[in-house]
């Protein structure tokens, strides 16, 4: 399935475009800080399982990472090819050579969208699964430091109880955070009616310096949202001030 097929299956289903790294990295940009930055962003990897995959340290290096930040592999298995153990837990497409319109492809359409459906299905797994690892390790951060999770409120905001009797409402993000999301959380906290300011709790792990430095500068700058990196919440809310 070329580019463009690829664009228009994501524009129906709603989706950002699909990430290529031949063809989304500019040039001149850090290689790998961009394919990490792009992976952590995503709900799905689709891997094509061919013989010469695990030969690269950067596809396993992908896979791995991928699995690290709890998102979905979908493993795509060349005809003929017999896969590797490695992989033997992800959510598995065994292709056949009637499911190439050439020996070396591409995929025929009807193919493509049997692997869009599936993708789809993944997608809200790994959102799902990602969510709750971003609110098990706030939870227990929080609890470390003697705070409480006390409810979880209108959007999935979760209600912390601070030392001081503060209460704030925190918005576990999956992916990365941007400017829009912040001022979607801003949105929702006001129509919801939650005092004080929303605050946003992401992985930073992946995430380039160029896009953490912005999150700094938005961090300080924007007073309408906080924003904390899910592995330093104990340590930032035990000494939080608004």
């Amino acid at each position: 399935m070329g580019l463009a097929k690829a664009k228009y299956y994501c524009s129906l289903h709603n989706w950002d475009a699909p990430f290529l790294d031949t063809h989304d990295i500019r040039p001149g940009d850090p290689f790998q800080d961009v394919l990490w930055h792009r992976l952590v962003d995503s709900d799905v990897m689709v891997m094509l399982d061919t013989p010469s995959y695990f030969g690269s340290r950067w596809t396993r290096q992908e896979i791995g990472r991928a699995r690290a930040k709890e998102i979905q592999v979908l493993r795509v298995i060349w005809p003929e090819h017999k896969p590797n153990k490695l992989t033997d837990l992800s959510e598995t497409i065994y292709l056949e050579n009637e499911d190439l319109e050439g020996s070396d492809g591409p995929v025929k359409e009807s193919t493509a969208e049997a692997i869009v459906l599936r993708v789809e299905r993944l997608r809200s797994q790994s959102i799902a699964a990602r969510y709750m690892s971003i609110t098990g390790k706030l939870r227990a951060d929080v609890e470390k430091i003697g705070a409480s999770v006390e409810a979880v409120g209108a959007h999935r905001a979760i209600a912390v109880r601070l030392l001081n009797n503060q209460r704030i409402w925190v918005y576990p993000i999956v992916g990365v955070p941007t400017a829009e999301v912040f001022n979607d959380v801003a949105d929702k906290a006001r129509r919801a009616d939650q005092l004080g300011i929303p605050v946003v709790v992401y992985d930073h792990l992946g995430i380039c310096s160029r896009w953490s430095n912005h999150l700094k500068w938005l961090d300080e700058h924007i007073r309408a949202v906080r924003a904390i990196k899910v592995s330093e919440a104990g340590w930032t809310l035990a000494g939080w001030e608004e």
